[in-house]
């Protein structure tokens, strides 16, 4: 699958440690490779265990939005932060909570309640 990052396209891959050494070496669940733009899951550690809580989807999600985090920060010149484990982790854990905020919100001034707030501008709501 290929997705599209600050203008990058970037191929997204699910390799086992024996295809990818370097996942087994960084003990990764994943890893993003920023200079051949490439996102790699790593199949060995997508199994239901005690670290993915029985919830084998989700945690491969996680997985994927981290790694993706890493690249964007990456192609925005923030490799300070691409760097930081600590604060990518956490964009990834949050952004499906950003993302149903921001939903929200659009809902909400689609539905009227812009006049709440008028110094927002639903023009840039859709």
């Amino acid at each position: 699958m290929k997705i599209n990052i600050l203008g990058q396209e970037y191929e997204v891959l699910a390799k086992k440690e024996s295809e990818y050494p370097k996942l087994l070496s960084a003990n990764a669940s994943g890893l993003a490779e920023l200079y051949s733009k490439q996102l790699i899951l790593n199949k060995d550690s997508m199994v239901e265990d005690s670290e993915t809580y029985n919830n084998l989807a989700e945690y491969t999600d996680k997985v994927l939005r981290h790694e993706i985090v890493h690249a964007y920060f990456h192609e925005a010149g923030l490799s300070t932060y691409c760097q930081d484990e600590v604060l990518v982790e956490w964009i990834a854990q949050q952004l499906p909570k950003m993302m149903g905020t921001v939903h929200d919100a659009r809902v909400m001034f689609k539905n009227g309640v812009s006049e709440q707030a008028p110094f927002y501008s639903t023009d840039c709501m859709d």
